[in-house]
């Protein structure tokens, strides 16, 4: 009686336990890079109307890359222009319309400062120029309006190609900034804020 105790408590042995799947390596999707977006954007733009589904598309059609979607789904307020330069510059672009939905008020201001923050002309006196230009947008002393032009135009005119330019371009180009950066400066500080 005894042996067939020990055999019947000698049974196969159980299979270990599967390892637990590791959450934190589970790359993000579209939807949460969308959700994350809707989240963080909500004082930069219309709050009754949301971004959700425009976002998600955008993600999709554009193909962001793992970067991006994992950058947008963990962003906080100020991080909009950090994540927006994961992505495309054309995808930047669309991105930032469908935000603002073409907004001229005071809570457009930070995407106009997001798109100003991944803009590189390539010519130190440029760079300091659009530096400048992101810097004015929260000089309240300057007209709204002014700001908004000021910002858009920056963002359009600049993303123009400049790389391989003729030593003579460059040099109408460094004089252009110079002169461009040293009357923002002054129109800076006449309306009350630091140049």
């Amino acid at each position: 009686m005894i042996a067939i105790v020990l055999v019947a408590c000698s049974g196969p042995a159980k299979p270990p336990a599967a390892p637990p799947v590791p959450l934190e390596n589970t790359p993000r999707g579209c939807g949460e890079a969308a959700a994350g977006l809707e989240r963080a954007t909500r004082s930069i733009r219309e709050p009754e109307g949301s971004i959700l589904a425009e976002m998600r598309a955008r993600c999709v059609e554009d193909r962001w890359s793992a970067t991006a979607i994992e950058c947008f789904a963990t962003m906080k307020e100020d991080d909009l222009g950090t994540c927006a330069g994961h992505v495309a510059e054309r995808s930047r672009e669309a991105l930032f319309a469908v935000i603002s939905g073409n907004a001229r008020d005071e809570a457009a201001i930070p995407i106009i400062v997001a798109r100003l923050a991944n803009l590189r002309v390539g010519i130190a006196e440029c760079d300091r120029f659009v530096t400048t230009v992101s810097s004015a947008m929260s000089c309240e002393g300057l007209e709204l309006a002014k700001r908004h032009d000021l910002g858009n135009e920056t963002a359009e005119f600049w993303s123009l190609p400049t790389k391989n330019l003729p030593p003579d371009a460059v040099q109408r180009m460094v004089r252009v900034c110079s002169e461009s950066l040293e009357a923002l400066q002054q129109q800076v500080a006449a309306a009350g804020c630091m140049p």
